[in-house]
């Protein structure tokens, strides 16, 4: 084989061929070609940016806000009772137990992380179990004084006769024998409801539900015994001419005292929609001299009940977390936070 091979011609390469290999040897090396990267929509990516900020909006509201299924009572006076055995010190009121106070005890609650309750004397409490982030009590009688720290409606309590929800406030919430509430707020507001029927209920300003009942008209702590009768007549639409005589009488508010201006103009502007069709104008011209309604509000809108032209009037007489009222934003926050919790 070997000398097969030697016998055949030999034939040199072409110095074209050498050229070549030469200058593929010397050229510079070839980057690797790049790999596709998949296309992506903007519509996607906007969602998974959507997704995660509502997501974690969600889990940091949870964190700090969510409600646990035990709470911190501790004893301030006598010796009040706490599923049935007596608190020494403090202790824990687990879901579905009562806590009850004699005549002569007292307790604090921890409602979570959002504020104290306080228990008065003569009272059955008992905590029930809510949602993630629902703070929820039953006040079967006695009394509760809350404060609380947080956003609105976090917290609620449940009476024989309405609800209050929390807007971020603080108040008493009295309960009689018969169950009817009694709530004073003492400071931002609280809305007390019975079914359809509600009254927000701001500083300074008291409000009362019989069993069976609708929420009462808010009306000024220093309302005289005559007026309040009064008022409790309009709101049983049993009430006339002179009933609103003494209403209106007892809502006496100083032009430069911006204070009773918001108080009575409260008081008048849940009355404004509860009082009968020919007494309404009466109402709405004592509302209008003392808060004009902001443009575009129209008397004929306003005398016919209009939803939202009365929600603004109430915005513009006492801000509060409006319901309607506001700029876009305020209601899309207000929607997607109740919407989370």
């Amino acid at each position: 084989m070997e000398r097969l091979l030697r016998r055949l011609p030999v034939t040199p390469a072409p110095a074209s061929l050498w050229d070549g290999i030469q200058a593929e040897l010397h050229a510079p090396a070839r980057p690797a070609p790049l790999a596709r990267r998949p296309v992506r929509s903007p519509w996607l990516v906007a969602a998974a940016l959507l997704f995660a900020l509502v997501g974690g909006t969600a889990a940091g509201i949870v964190g700090r806000y969510g409600a646990p299924s035990r709470w911190t009572v501790e004893r301030l006076a006598g010796a009040p009772a706490v599923g049935g055995n007596a608190l020494a010190g403090t202790g824990d009121l687990a879901t579905g137990q009562w806590l009850v106070t004699d005549s002569l005890s007292r307790a604090r609650l921890r409602v979570g992380r959002l504020g104290t309750a306080e228990v008065g004397p003569g009272s059955r409490v008992r905590l029930e179990r809510g949602g993630l982030t629902a703070h929820r009590l039953t006040v079967e009688r006695g009394s509760l004084h809350a404060v609380i720290a947080a956003p609105p409606r976090l917290f609620f309590v449940q009476t024989p006769s309405a609800l209050a929800t929390d807007l971020g406030c603080a108040y008493t919430l009295e309960v009689d024998e018969a169950g009817t509430s009694r709530l004073h707020v003492t400071l931002g507001w609280v809305e007390l409801r019975q079914g359809e029927a509600v009254s927000l209920v701001p500083s300074g300003l008291v409000a009362e539900v019989a069993v069976g009942g609708r929420p009462g008209t808010p009306y000024p702590v220093t309302f005289p015994d005559d007026a309040r009768a009064a008022l409790h007549r309009l709101d049983a639409g049993a009430g006339d001419g002179a009933d609103l005589d003494r209403v209106l009488g007892a809502l006496h508010a100083p032009s430069d005292n911006v204070t009773l201006r918001r108080e009575s103009g409260i008081t008048l502007w849940h009355l404004l929609q509860r009082v009968s069709p020919d007494l309404r104008e009466r109402v709405y011209r004592r509302l209008a001299a003392l808060s004009p309604p902001p443009p575009p509000l129209t008397r004929q809108g306003l005398l016919g009940l209009d939803r939202r032209m009365l929600e603004r009037w109430r915005a513009d007489l006492n801000p509060m977390w409006s319901e309607a009222a506001g700029p876009w934003w305020t209601r899309a926050a207000r929607r997607l936070w109740e919407w989370m919790i």
